[in-house]
C-alpha cells in the first residue's frame, strides 16, 4: 500500500516566484502541490516519475476499454442516445410514482 503523500496548497503568485524551490521539494520529498488562483484550484505539480506512472496507468486502462469495445456489437450513437433517454424517462416516472 502506498503511503499518504502530503499535498500543499500554494497561491499562484508563490508558485510563479518560487517554482524552482517547489520543483526541488516535489522531486526530493515526493510532495504534491495544488496551485490556486483566487482560491480556485488551477493546476497540480507532481514529480515526473509520478506523472509518467499516471500516464502509463491511464493508457493501460484505455487499452482494456478498447479491447472490450471491439468485442461489443456496433451500435449507432443515435440508438444509444434514444435508449438512454428512454431509460431516464422510465426512472423518473418510477420516482414520481
Amino acid at each position: 500500500m502506498r503511503s499518504a503523500r502530503r499535498i500543499r496548497v500554494v497561491p499562484a503568485l508563490e508558485a510563479r516566484t518560487q517554482l524552482g524551490r517547489l520543483m526541488k521539494e516535489v522531486r526530493r520529498d515526493g510532495l504534491r502541490i495544488l496551485v490556486e488562483k483566487a482560491g480556485v484550484p488551477m493546476v497540480g505539480i507532481i514529480s515526473a516519475e509520478e506523472f509518467q506512472r499516471l500516464v502509463a496507468e491511464r493508457e493501460a486502462r484505455f487499452t482494456v476499454l478498447d479491447r472490450l469495445r471491439r468485442r461489443l456489437p456496433a451500435i449507432q450513437e443515435k440508438r444509444v442516445a434514444r435508449d438512454v433517454a428512454t431509460a431516464l424517462k422510465e426512472v423518473r416516472r418510477r420516482r414520481r410514482a
